[in-house]
């Protein structure tokens, strides 16, 4: 569970930074970039959308979850500071990116499972030695 909010907090930073950077057309530097309310909604969207991830085993249930608790982070966010810059497009636009995230972990480390049991599998033999039907 560890791994999957960590994984959510470094996304959820650089979406958040990226995003961020969209919006600022100043010219400023990373630490003012990481510091911003877009930024750490973007973070604490990480961590729920991990802890989420830790939870479904399903890609997109993940990925639609996602985008609803992007949509409710961010409109939280607007509540509480009246920082207005569309809580839904953006908080719809910061849970795809992170549920796509987690979407495409899921499918490289299963894939990646499936790949080293294949091998394990063609290294002892597909089939039993001892019952050899095409000899």
């Amino acid at each position: 569970m560890i791994k999957k909010v960590l994984i959510g907090i470094t996304s959820g930073l650089l979406i958040g930074i990226f995003v961020t950077s969209i919006f600022v057309t100043d010219e400023v530097n990373l630490i003012e970039l990481i510091l911003t309310k877009i930024t750490a909604t973007s973070i604490i969207t990480g961590i729920f959308t991990g802890i989420y991830a830790y939870i479904s085993k399903s890609k997109l249930q993940v990925f639609l979850v996602a985008i609803l608790i992007g949509i409710i982070t961010f409109y939280i966010k607007y509540f509480i500071t009246g920082h207005n810059f569309d809580p839904l497009t953006m908080g719809a636009f910061v849970g795809a990116m992170l549920g796509g995230v987690f979407a495409v972990i899921r499918k490289v480390t299963h894939s990646i499972i499936i790949y080293n049991r294949l091998q394990r599998h063609r290294k002892k033999g597909f089939r039993n030695k001892k019952h050899h039907y095409y000899s």
